[in-house]
């Protein structure tokens, strides 16, 4: 009984590890071995657009030439981009960030918009910033 015990919890060490592995590959390297390039088609190739405003993201993805559109708070984005289909990667591992032009208080979205550079950067992914959008 010790014994197949012994084995079980091995067994599932085992399969656990590629797991615990996995999570440590960031965005970049996903992005990149999904060979995302093959989602772009004629005409609606567009790439991830991040648009700071004060309480959080407004984020566009494309799927095809389809906008979809998410606000996502501050504390959610990094959780947000990875939860993401590759399909909405065609140009592969970069984003576009721009801060918000219908705004009352500007420090926040400043705020905001630099913490998206970090957060994206921190995931490997080529920052482009736009300016107000």
């Amino acid at each position: 009984m010790l014994r197949l015990r012994l084995m079980f919890t091995v067994g599932v060490a085992l399969c656990l590890i590629p797991v615990s592995c996995r999570q440590n590959v960031n965005l970049r390297d996903r992005i990149i071995s999904a060979d995302t390039s093959r989602y772009c088609l004629p005409d609606a190739c567009f790439n991830r657009h991040v648009l700071a405003v004060e309480n959080g993201y407004d984020v566009t993805t494309f799927l095809g030439a389809k906008p979809q559109h998410a606000h996502v708070p501050t504390k959610n984005l990094a959780k947000y981009l990875q939860s993401l289909p590759m399909q909405v990667w065609p140009r592969g591992p970069s984003i576009a960030i721009s801060p918000t032009d219908d705004l009352t208080d500007q420090h926040p979205v400043e705020q905001n918009v630099l913490a998206a550079q970090e957060v994206c950067r921190s995931m490997g992914l080529q920052v482009q910033v736009l300016p107000g959008g």
